[in-house]
C-alpha cells in the first residue's frame, strides 16, 4: 500500500510525497526530471518492482498543481536539491537506515547538488547535464519576466534557472568529483549516450562507479522491455552496496 503525505519545505512550501513499503526496509528515493512528476511510468512501475525485491520507495514532486506546492518557474536546481535534502531528512527522522537515490534526466544533477553523504549508493537513469543547451531557443517574456521554452508544449521558466545553468556549465564537475557515494550511470543510445559530456562526467566520478549504455533505447525507457532491464540493472547495483 502507498501512503500519501506532505513534507514542509524550509520556506513553507509543501512537498507532495508517496511512500510505498515499510521504512524498516532499505528505501529508494526517486527524483524525477525537468517538467516531470512522480507518477511517470518509470517511477510508478519501479516502486512496485522494488517493493517485490525487498525495498521501500519514496517518490515526490518537485512542483505540482496544488496551491501550496512549488511551481516550475519559481525553481532552480538548488531549490530541487534543498527539497530533496528535506525529504531525506524526513526519512532519517523516521529512522530509515539504508537510503539510496535514483534520478532520471535532470533528477541526476539534483541529486549531486544535494548532500550525497546521505546515500548508500546512487543510480542515474540517463541523467542530463546539458545545462546551457537545455535552455537554447528560449523566448524572453517581458510581461512574465522569465522565459518560455517549447518542446511538445510551451512552458515557463524563471530567470534564476537560466542563470544557474550558465554557472553550472563551469562548476558542476567539481561537485561531481566531491561525491563519495557509489554511482551507476545508465545511458541510452538515443539519449545521453550520444553526448560528449558522458566521458567528462564519468571520469569526474570517484570509484566505485559503473557505466551501462542501453542500445536501442530512448530517454524515457519506453521501448518494450527497456524499463524492466533498467530496473534489474539498478537492483544489482543497490544490492551490491546495501547493508550485509
Amino acid at each position: 500500500m502507498e501512503k500519501e503525505f506532505r513534507i514542509k519545505a524550509k520556506d513553507g512550501k509543501q512537498i507532495y510525497c508517496k511512500l510505498r513499503g515499510s521504512l524498516e526496509k532499505p528505501v529508494i528515493v526517486f527524483v524525477h526530471g525537468f517538467t516531470g512528476h512522480m507518477d511517470e511510468h518509470l517511477f510508478y512501475n519501479a516502486a512496485r518492482f522494488f517493493e517485490k525485491k525487498g525495498f521501500a520507495s519514496l517518490r515526490f514532486n518537485l512542483y505540482g498543481d496544488q496551491d501550496d506546492a512549488r511551481k516550475l518557474h519559481e525553481c532552480d536546481l538548488q531549490t530541487h536539491a534543498a527539497d530533496l535534502d528535506r525529504v531525506v531528512s524526513y526519512l532519517k527522522k523516521k529512522k530509515a537506515q539504508d537510503i539510496f537515490a535514483v534520478g532520471h534526466s535532470y533528477g541526476g544533477p539534483t541529486i549531486f547538488l544535494s548532500d550525497t553523504k546521505n546515500y548508500r549508493a546512487l543510480v542515474l537513469w540517463d541523467a542530463s547535464f546539458h545545462f546551457k543547451a537545455l535552455f537554447k531557443n528560449k523566448e524572453y517574456s517581458k510581461e512574465l519576466k522569465g522565459f518560455c521554452k517549447e518542446w511538445a508544449f510551451k512552458f515557463f521558466i524563471g530567470q534564476k534557472f537560466v542563470t544557474e545553468a550558465e554557472k553550472l556549465e563551469k562548476t558542476f564537475w567539481q561537485t561531481v568529483s566531491q561525491n563519495k557515494a557509489p554511482t551507476k550511470v545508465v545511458l541510452t543510445e538515443n539519449g545521453n549516450a550520444r553526448s560528449p559530456l558522458k566521458k567528462d562526467f564519468f571520469t569526474a566520478l570517484n570509484e566505485p562507479k559503473e557505466m551501462l549504455e542501453m542500445k536501442k533505447t530512448g530517454h524515457t525507457f519506453s521501448e518494450d522491455t527497456a524499463a524492466e532491464k533498467l530496473f534489474q540493472e539498478t537492483l544489482k547495483w543497490l544490492r551490491k552496496f546495501g547493508k550485509k
